[in-house]
């Protein structure tokens, strides 16, 4: 392996160096300001394309065409080495910044590489280079200081050149893994479509008819119609008239100051033009060639789809047949789980007739699934004649929620024993349950009432205020301070106390209710349309309260399955304690 590098090396070697020597002197013929400064420096693209070609192998022919190159032409010793050493960095850099960012050698066949070539892939070698050479010949007296910047804008934009419109031409042509196999009449037109953009550039850059868009279409037309290979000799032909025109003063870029023409100024604006008309042409081609080949692969996929489609066909429906039943099998499954996760569920809730002294009380839950995180629960204290009330909606939907609702059902007994002390019993509540919250939160709502007196004591933990509405239809609000459930931070939770009067309708409800959507509006139903609805029929008896409630939700969400949340509410009405005495309807 070694020794095929080696013999590449020799082989290759003498022919870099001769190619780089002559675009040497093609660029020299062009030099001003100093004989060592071209406005184009074809010998970058001949380092580059040997590079992309052949690899670092290229090194040494490029480095001794580059030395001998300019001792050639100025035989100082020392600018030549200097000189030699810019322009073989300049190109070893952009080589090995393309290879890096594109992982290949062939940057003019992708739209994504061709990107990556004409933004970083020519400007730090130029840079580079440019430090190098004119820092060099400023240092040994070929250069003095006044021209310094005008000479390194003149060599950074030869550069450029060299590596925008030269690399890519050579490159196309010798890449072995594409050829141009033309039949005469298509050789013939690719010549006459390069005359035309001849005669155009000349147009576009003459003092007499400064059209800079003529050229424009025919560059375009050559590289559509003969790819890669029109495009680099499209644009090397329009670059070469357009240097030369301007360099001689003609043409729209031609600048001019105080002293005459301005040739480093001509020559920034002249690049920004070729750098466009080159990029335009390249991204054609990319372009075209990325479609052509989807399309191809799409056809050979389709061919192999097809092919493959008969032999599917029989298997498919077989395991399609097979797959239905089980998946009905598992359904069936599924179903009757849920069923009898909506039995345990539906046994978390209060089960007994509650019949306390002094109110009427009516709730009612429908989960969104057959199951949800929504819970209420009731105690009953006839002794101390106390009711306390309990309701809570846990985030999240369907089975998830259900076990957690499950947990907090389970993290209420001490709530019950003493239904009284509410901060305390949120607190209890959120540490019994809080291991296993996790990412999920809980609202929740803890009311107690003196039935022999009506005094109304009310705390919450993120969740609803408490809504009374009195009998004369005004409605009071109680939003005592306190934050949800969670593991992050404390409830915090303070209780309000109010005093009811005979009549005084209270009202309990989980989000699912005001939130409910109509479904081509989006429109919710609305906290402020359900307290109205409420106190309308406030006078009703409580279960016709329910179901009207109910009714209006469901009929705005399209119906029983088209609910989007858990819905739970419930109605206490206060009578005073000679009041006739409701059962709770469930």
């Amino acid at each position: 392996m070694k020794t095929v590098h080696t013999t590449r090396i020799l082989l290759w070697t003498p022919i870099i160096l001769i190619g780089y020597f002559i675009s040497a002197q093609i660029g020299f013929n062009i030099a001003f300001l100093n004989s060592q400064v071209s406005p184009v420096w074809p010998p970058e693209g001949v380092a580059l394309s040997s590079l992309l070609l052949l690899g670092p192998a290229a090194l040494p022919g490029i480095y001794l065409g580059a030395t001998l190159a300019n001792f050639y032409n100025n035989p100082h010793f020392q600018t030549a080495f200097i000189i030699g050493i810019g322009n073989t960095l300049s190109s070893y850099v952009n080589y090995r910044i393309i290879k890096r960012v594109t992982e290949k050698t062939d940057p003019l066949y992708s739209t994504k590489d061709l990107i990556y070539f004409l933004s970083i892939g020519t400007f730090p070698g130029s840079f580079l280079s440019a430090v190098m050479g004119v820092t060099s010949l400023w240092y040994w007296d070929f250069l003095s200081s006044e021209l310094y910047f005008n000479v390194f804008f003149t060599w950074f934009s030869g550069e450029m050149l060299g590596f925008l419109i030269v690399a890519p031409l050579l490159y196309v042509w010798f890449y072995p893994k594409t050829k141009l196999n033309l039949e005469l009449s298509k050789q013939l037109e690719l010549f006459l479509w390069l005359i035309i953009v001849y005669i155009s550039g000349s147009i576009a850059f003459s003092d007499e008819w400064p059209l800079l868009f003529v050229p424009i279409p025919f560059v375009i037309v050559t590289s559509i119609r003969f790819r890669q290979f029109g495009a680099t000799l499209s644009t090397v032909v329009l670059s070469y008239i357009a240097v030369t025109l301007t360099i001689e003063g003609k043409g729209v870029f031609a600048r001019r100051d105080a002293s005459g023409l301005s040739i480093n100024d001509s020559l920034i604006f002249l690049d920004a033009f070729l750098f466009c008309i080159s990029g335009i042409a390249y991204f054609l081609v990319t372009a075209t060639r990325e479609r052509e080949r989807a399309q191809e692969t799409s056809l050979k996929s389709l061919q192999v789809l097809n092919e493959l489609k008969e032999k599917a066909n029989e298997e498919l429906e077989l395991k399609v047949l097979e797959r239905t039943a089980v998946i009905e099998e598992q359904r069936i499954e599924i179903e009757k789980q849920l069923d009898m996760a909506k039995r345990i569920q539906e046994s978390l809730f209060p089960q007994k007739e509650i019949i306390p002294n002094g109110v009427e009380i009516e709730f009612k839950n429908i989960p969104m699934m057959k199951v949800g995180g929504d819970l209420y629960d009731i105690v009953w204290r006839p002794e101390k004649q106390e009711l306390g009330v309990f309701i809570c909606d846990v985030s999240g939907h369907g089975i998830p929620a259900a076990l957690l609702s499950a947990l907090v059902k389970t993290s209420l007994e001490k709530w019950k024993e003493d239904p009284s002390d509410l901060k305390e019993n949120l607190e209890s509540i959120r540490n019994q349950i809080m291991p296993n919250l996790r990412e999920h939160f809980v609202t929740a709502s803890l009311l107690h009432l003196q039935t022999d007196t009506g005094v109304l004591t009310f705390a919450r933990a993120g969740h609803f205020p408490l809504f009374i509405i009195r009998k004369s239809g005004a409605l009071v609000s109680l939003k005592p301070m306190g934050r949800i459930i969670t593991p992050i931070f404390d409830i915090l939770a303070e209780e309000e106390k109010f005093q009811l009067e005979k009549g005084d309708l209270i009202v309990m409800l989980t989000d699912g209710l005001t939130e409910a959507r109509e479904p081509s509006t989006l429109q919710m139903f609305g906290e402020d349309k359900l307290l109205r609805l409420v106190t309308d029929l406030r006078n009703k008896p409580l279960l016709t309260i329910r179901d009207e409630v109910f009714q209006s939700v469901i009929h705005l969400s399209g119906g029983i399955r088209a609910i989007q949340d858990d819905l739970t509410l419930g109605l206490i009405r206060y009578t005073g304690i000679n009041e006739e005495k409701v059962m709770v309807g469930l």
